[in-house]
C-alpha cells in the first residue's frame, strides 16, 4: 500500500474553507433515478443498516481504512446502483486513509455506465483528487471540465468550485482560483460560510503583486474588478488601519452593488486595529566585531533604510547594543528593558538566540535575526527570523512535485550546510509521495565535481558494463556511455561559482534533458548573462527584492546601492532581511493569529508557524539565455494544516448517524516547525 499524505489544505486565509474534494451530496434514490414522481415508488435499500452505520462511525472516528474496507465489503453483497454507491464511498475513505493505490484500483472497478450523471461527476471528483495527490494537476483539472447542471444538489456544486479553486491555486493561477471562489459565493446562503469564502477571495487576490492586480483588472471593473481593488486596499494599507478604512468607505461608494458583505470589511479592520502594534522604542542587539560583524552591518543598513521611509513622527526611538560577546546577551536584553524599549531586534549569533530561547518569560517581545532547531516550545514573546536554507529546500521539493515530477536525484556539498539542505529536501519530497533515488555529495572546497556526478548518474556503471562486455567478447566494441534512465529531475545545492561548474557537467554527462532545481544560493543575486549562461534552464527560488524590485522602489537594490556604495555583494540578501526586520514588527501579533495571515516582504511572502518562526514563500525564476526569468510565486502546500474530510457522502444510501459525542469539526494542528538560517 502506497501512503501519500494529503496535500490539500484549507484554502487561504484565517483557516477558512473546509477540507476539499471528498464531500458530495446526499440525495434519496427517488430524486436520483425517478423520471416522474408517480411512476417510481421509493425502493427499500438492500444494504444492512447496522453495517452501514458501523462504517459511518468508523469514518467519523478517523479510522478511514477500516471504513473503506467495510464499505467495499458491503458493495460486494448488493446490486447496482447501490454497489457503485458503496464503491465510491470506499474509494473516498481510502483517499482519506492516504491509500491511493487501493482508491485507484477501486475507482477503476466502479462501472457507472447507465447510471445517473451525478454518479459520473462524483467519480470524476474522486479521480481528480487522486490526480492532485500524484502531482498531475492538468489531469485533475481536465476531469472537472464539465460543469454540474443547475439542478444538481447545491452542496455538490459548491464542492466542484472549491475543488477547481484549489487546483488553480496549486498551479499558481490565482486569478482563476479567485474566479472559482466567486462562482462559489453565488451558491452559499449561510452568512458566516459566505463571509469566510469572501475572505478567501480577497486573500487569494492579495497574493498577487499590486502591479499584477492593476494590470489584470478588467474594464469596466465590475464585480471581479471590485474584488481586486478591495484586495489592493487590504494589501497596501494593512499597516495603516485608519487610512485603509477611509479607502474602504470610498470603495463601497464606487461599488454600491458589490456582493462583498459589510462584515468582510468591518471585521477585518476591527481585528487589524486590535492586533496592529507599532513600537515606539526599539533596541537592536547586533555585533560590531567578530565573524558576524559584516553581516550585522548589512542588516543594520537595510533596517535603517526602512526606518527612514517612515514619516518622522512615526519613527520609533532607537538604541543600539553591541552583542559581539555572546555571553552578554541576557544582560543586554535587561539593559534594553530598563532603557524603556518595547521591543528588541536581534541577536544574530545562534548561541545568543539559544540563550534568549531558554531564558523563560520575556517582558518585551524579541525578534531574533536567526533561527535555531526547535528543542522546546519557546515563550510567547520570542520570534525568530532568518533566511533559512531549509525553507528553500522544502519549496524546491514542492515546486518539483507541482511540476508533476516523481523521482529525484540529489547533489549537495558534504558539509553541515549541505546536510541540512539535503535532509530538508528529502523529508519534504518523501512526505509528498516522491521517491529519492540517490543522493551524492561533493567536496565543499571545490575541485573535482565530475567524479561524484558520474556516480550519481551511473555513468561509471555504464563504463563498467562495457569493460565486462569486452572481456566476454574478447574484442573492443563501439560504445557510448549512458546515464541512468529512471530519474525525473536533479536537485542540487551550491554557491554561484560551484553551480556554474556543476550545471555544465550535468549536461556533459548526458543529463541535459533532466530538469534541474536549486536553492537561491546558486544565483549571485545580480543579472550577469555572461557568467550565468552556464546555469541555463536552472529553476531556483529567491526573494522578490532581487527578482521583482522595480526602479521606482525606494528600497530597491539600485536605491540602496546609491546610499551604501561600499556594500558588499556577498551580503546583499541581508539588506533585504534588514528591511523586513523593521517592517515585520507591527504585524507580528496579526501574523500570530493564523498561519494564513501573511505580509508581503522584500525577502518573500512572510508568515509565522506555531512556534513563532518566520517563514518565507519565495519567487521562482529560471535562467534563460543567462538571465533570470520570473515564473511567479509557488503556492503553499501545507498537509499539516489540512483538516481531514468526511469522504464523499452516498448518493443513494441514507447517511449513517455519527457516534455519540463525536465532534462536529476536526481542529487544525499548527504548521510543522522549521529551523535554520542562511549564514
Amino acid at each position: 500500500m502506497q501512503l501519500i499524505p494529503m496535500i490539500y489544505r484549507r484554502l487561504l486565509p484565517w483557516g477558512l474553507l473546509p477540507a476539499l474534494l471528498l464531500a458530495g451530496c446526499v440525495a434519496p434514490l427517488p430524486e436520483m433515478l425517478k423520471t416522474k414522481p408517480a411512476e417510481q415508488p421509493q425502493p427499500v435499500s438492500p444494504v444492512p443498516e447496522a453495517e452501514l452505520a458501523k462504517a459511518g462511525e468508523l469514518a467519523a472516528a478517523g479510522d478511514h481504512g477500516a471504513a473503506a474496507a467495510l464499505y467495499q465489503g458491503l458493495a460486494m453483497r448488493v446490486p447496482a446502483p447501490y454497489r457503485q454507491d458503496l464503491q465510491l464511498q470506499a474509494a473516498g475513505q481510502y483517499l482519506l486513509a492516504q491509500d491511493t493505490e487501493s482508491a485507484e484500483g477501486l475507482l477503476a472497478q466502479t462501472d457507472i455506465e447507465g447510471l445517473p450523471p451525478l454518479f459520473g461527476l462524483r467519480k470524476r471528483m474522486l479521480a481528480s483528487d487522486l490526480a492532485v495527490r500524484k502531482g498531475r494537476l492538468r489531469d485533475a483539472l481536465s476531469l472537472l471540465e464539465q460543469v454540474p447542471p443547475e439542478d444538481a444538489p447545491v452542496d455538490l456544486r459548491q464542492r466542484y468550485h472549491r475543488q477547481r479553486a484549489e487546483i488553480f491555486r496549486l498551479e499558481g493561477n490565482l486569478l482563476e482560483s479567485a474566479r472559482e471562489l466567486e462562482l462559489l459565493d453565488l451558491l452559499i446562503s449561510d452568512k458566516e460560510a459566505r463571509l469566510r469564502n469572501q475572505q478567501a477571495i480577497v486573500q487569494t487576490l492579495a497574493t498577487l503583486t499590486d502591479g499584477a492586480l492593476r494590470m489584470l483588472q478588467p474594464d469596466p471593473p465590475g464585480v471581479q474588478g471590485g474584488w481586486m481593488e478591495l484586495a489592493r486596499i487590504i494589501k497596501g494599507y494593512a499597516g495603516d488601519p485608519d487610512h485603509s478604512q477611509a479607502l474602504a468607505a470610498a470603495w463601497r461608494k464606487r461599488f454600491p452593488g458589490h456582493p462583498a458583505l459589510p462584515g468582510l470589511l468591518e471585521g477585518y479592520f476591527q481585528r487589524l486595529q486590535a492586533q496592529y502594534r507599532r513600537p515606539t522604542h526599539l533596541a537592536l542587539l547586533l555585533p560590531r566585531s567578530g565573524p558576524l560583524a559584516e553581516a550585522a552591518d548589512a542588516l543594520r543598513d537595510g533596517f535603517m533604510a526602512a526606518y527612514y521611509q517612515q514619516p518622522q513622527a512615526r519613527r520609533p526611538r532607537l538604541n543600539f547594543f553591541d552583542s559581539s560577546n555572546v555571553e552578554d546577551t541576557w544582560p543586554l536584553y535587561r539593559q534594553a528593558v530598563e532603557a524603556g524599549a518595547d521591543m528588541v531586534i536581534g541577536p544574530l549569533h545562534k548561541d545568543a538566540v539559544s540563550q534568549l530561547a531558554r531564558a523563560g518569560e520575556l517582558e518585551i517581545p524579541v525578534l531574533a535575526l536567526n533561527q535555531i532547531p526547535p528543542q522546546v516550545r519557546p515563550q510567547e514573546n520570542f520570534y525568530q527570523f532568518g533566511l533559512s536554507p531549509e525553507d528553500e529546500a522544502r519549496q524546491a521539493a514542492e515546486r518539483a512535485w507541482l511540476d508533476g515530477l516523481g523521482r529525484a536525484l540529489v547533489f549537495t556539498p558534504g558539509s553541515d550546510w549541505g546536510e541540512r539542505i539535503q535532509s530538508s529536501f528529502r523529508d519534504r519530497w518523501e512526505s509528498l509521495g516522491g521517491v529519492l533515488l540517490e543522493q551524492r555529495t561533493y567536496s565543499p572546497r571545490g575541485g573535482d565535481y565530475s567524479g561524484p556526478i558520474r556516480a550519481l548518474l551511473h555513468i561509471d556503471a555504464s563504463k563498467n558494463r562495457r569493460r565486462e562486455l569486452q572481456r566476454i567478447l574478447g574484442r573492443k566494441v563501439k560504445f557510448e556511455p549512458r546515464r541512468r534512465q529512471d530519474a525525473d529531475f536533479i536537485f542540487f545545492a551550491a554557491k554561484p561559482r560551484a553551480a556554474r561548474q556543476i550545471r555544465p557537467l550535468l549536461q556533459f554527462h548526458r543529463a541535459a534533458d533532466l530538469p534541474v532545481y536549486a536553492t537561491s544560493h546558486a544565483y549571485a543575486g545580480r543579472p550577469d548573462a555572461d557568467k550565468d549562461r552556464d546555469l541555463e534552464g536552472l529553476k531556483f527560488p529567491d526573494m522578490p527584492w532581487l527578482l521583482l524590485s522595480g526602479a521606482d522602489d525606494p528600497l530597491s537594490q539600485e536605491a540602496l546601492a546609491a546610499v551604501f556604495p561600499n556594500a558588499r555583494l556577498r551580503y546583499q540578501r541581508l539588506y533585504a532581511m534588514g528591511i523586513d526586520s523593521f517592517n515585520l514588527l507591527p504585524h507580528l501579533r496579526r501574523l500570530k493569529t493564523s498561519p494564513w495571515e501573511t505580509l508581503d516582504g522584500q525577502t518573500g511572502n512572510l508568515y509565522l508557524d506555531g512556534i513563532n518562526q518566520v517563514h518565507r514563500r519565495l519567487v521562482w525564476a529560471q535562467i534563460r539565455k543567462g538571465l533570470p526569468r520570473v515564473l511567479g510565486y509557488a503556492p503553499r502546500i501545507e498537509s499539516d494544516l489540512m483538516a481531514p474530510g468526511d469522504g464523499l457522502p452516498p448518493l443513494m444510501l441514507r447517511p449513517a448517524p455519527a457516534p455519540a459525542g463525536a465532534p462536529a469539526t476536526t481542529p487544525e494542528p499548527g504548521p510543522a516547525p522549521a529551523a535554520g538560517d542562511r549564514t
